[in-house]
């Protein structure tokens, strides 16, 4: 047993090579691998006790999180493990000459490794992708899971785990979505047929976009007429959405109502168009001009379903018949549609209440709505054509009192942003909305004393209401304090 041990001490204990003074043996390269063994276990534990309990604490974000994490853990890791060869007795200066003389020929045979090092620390330092973004890379889509020195892997929205070497990240182009923050745009293509109506088209999509729930209004909805195409006329819906990460979600519930919104409209989706030229048309089909209607049926579409319920009328026939926008274009009809929606309301639902934050202009389309002063018996009353909203919109502040529908009743609802456009499109409305101070004049009184103390109604306003109301308008229209 005794010279069984001595025979394995003296293998393990062989000079395999040679480096001048000193030499490589297998006892040196299993210490050597147990201590990287140690080491690599000891900078893994590292990284997620100092990832997670000490920098999470400190409110950081993952992705920066597991940067500081990863490059922190592989320098105690190197540091650790120079320490341990040097307690075991390791010469170091023997290492660094070994290293120094195999370093050529490790640079040479190993390029990729060392271009994907490389580029995974400059990852990990430049934060241009962390951990937790969601990115596209050639096609693919998915959450950046893992960012090691060698590769990075990317966990798609199927749960599946791609390895992508770092080399490929850094030197091609990538798509971030998430590199500020999880918001951004998203973008449905939609083409229907020639015949169609683009006005109407518009005020389709737009109308689907606001019965999206994952569509945030921080910025509305916008529609691009893109082009004429050989079979269709050509759309892209913009929604501005919370998660951008979950787009292929928001994207199909569009799709779903927008096909839905567009069957009851009697739009068609664009399809191709074919001409058949018959060898013999002589013998496709004897007709003659008394026959002419029943042949004629037979290249008539099908209706479908929904071409049998009641069309729903259009913002636009709606606008028309307020005596104020009878006389606009077809052109200035459309760009209303394009900055508002349309808000149906039954009877005695309510509109907004009183304390709602002052975030949209309302025209009554048709029906009527109302609200009730303190003090007063009777509802003041608004019919289809007033408007409604835009006080506590032009001032800033808060909805003064509770407006609820009288009757079933549609009303066209625009955002602040659009309200501008409004009024720099059609410059009559100034004269129109100062006109409707007088229905305020109640709610003035009523709110006076803590409009006062907000500073919003001034001496000006008891001087001279009208100006005052000039002054409130252009106000909206003051450009951006650098």
């Amino acid at each position: 047993m005794i010279d069984l041990l001595d025979t394995v001490q003296q293998v393990l204990n062989a000079p395999i090579l040679n480096f001048g003074s000193a030499s490589l043996t297998l006892s040196a390269i299993a210490q050597f691998l147990l201590v990287l063994l140690v080491a690599l276990l000891g900078a893994l534990s590292f990284k997620r006790l100092f990832a997670d309990q000490i920098l999470g604490r400190l409110g950081l974000k993952q992705g920066t999180r597991e940067s500081i994490a990863t490059i922190t853990s592989y320098g105690i890791g190197v540091m650790l493990g120079l320490l341990l060869l040097q307690m075991l007795g390791v010469n170091l200066a023997s290492i660094a000459v070994l290293a120094g003389s195999l370093g050529i020929g490790i640079g040479f045979g190993l390029q990729d490794l060392t271009r994907n090092f490389t580029s995974g620390i400059a990852m990990l330092v430049e934060q241009k992708l962390k951990v937790g973004d969601f990115i596209e890379w050639e096609g693919q889509t998915g959450y950046i899971a893992e960012i090691s020195l060698r590769s990075t892997v990317i966990r798609t929205i199927t749960q599946r785990h791609i390895v992508i070497p770092n080399s490929c990240l850094v030197g091609n182009q990538v798509i971030n979505w998430t590199y500020y923050h999880t918001k951004g745009w998203v973008s449905v293509n939609v083409s229907v047929a020639h015949e169609s109506d683009p006005v109407l088209v518009i005020e389709a999509l737009l109308d689907s976009a606001y019965l999206e729930e994952s569509v945030s209004y921080e910025y509305p909805p916008e529609v691009l007429f893109v082009g004429f195409g050989q079979n269709s006329l050509d759309f892209i819906l913009w929604i501005w959405v919370n998660r951008v990460d979950l787009k292929h979600k928001t994207e199909s519930s569009l799709r779903f109502i927008i096909d839905q919104n567009l069957r009851q409209r009697h739009i068609r989706l664009a399809s191709p168009r074919y001409d058949l030229w018959h060898r013999n048309p002589n013998v496709v089909v004897p007709s003659s001009a008394a026959d002419y209607r029943d042949h004629a049926q037979v290249q008539q579409a099908v209706p479908t379903f929904s071409e049998f319920s009641a069309k729903p009328v259009a913002v636009r026939d709606l606008l028309q018949k307020i005596p104020y926008f009878a006389d606009c274009t077809t052109v200035e009809l459309r760009k209303l549609v394009e900055i508002g929606h349309r808000r149906r309301l039954e009877a005695g639902e309510v509109l907004y209440e009183a304390g709602h934050p002052g975030d949209a202009f309302y025209i009554i389309l048709c029906g009527s709505v109302g609200y009730t002063l303190e003090g007063f018996e009777e509802p003041t009353v608004m019919t289809a054509g007033q408007f409604v909203g835009e006080f506590s919109l032009m001032l800033g502040i808060p909805r003064t009192v509770t407006v609820v529908a009288m009757e079933d009743t549609t009303v066209f609802a625009i955002s602040p942003q659009g309200f501008k456009q409004i009024l720099q499109s059609q410059p009559r409305l100034y004269d129109l909305i100062v006109k409707e101070m007088g229905r305020h004049e109640a709610e003035l009184t009523q709110q006076k004393r803590r409009l006062r103390e907000l500073g919003l109604i001034t001496q000006d306003y008891d001087n001279n209401p009208v100006v005052w109301m000039q002054k409130q308008l252009e106000k909206l229209f003051a450009p951006p304090v650098n």
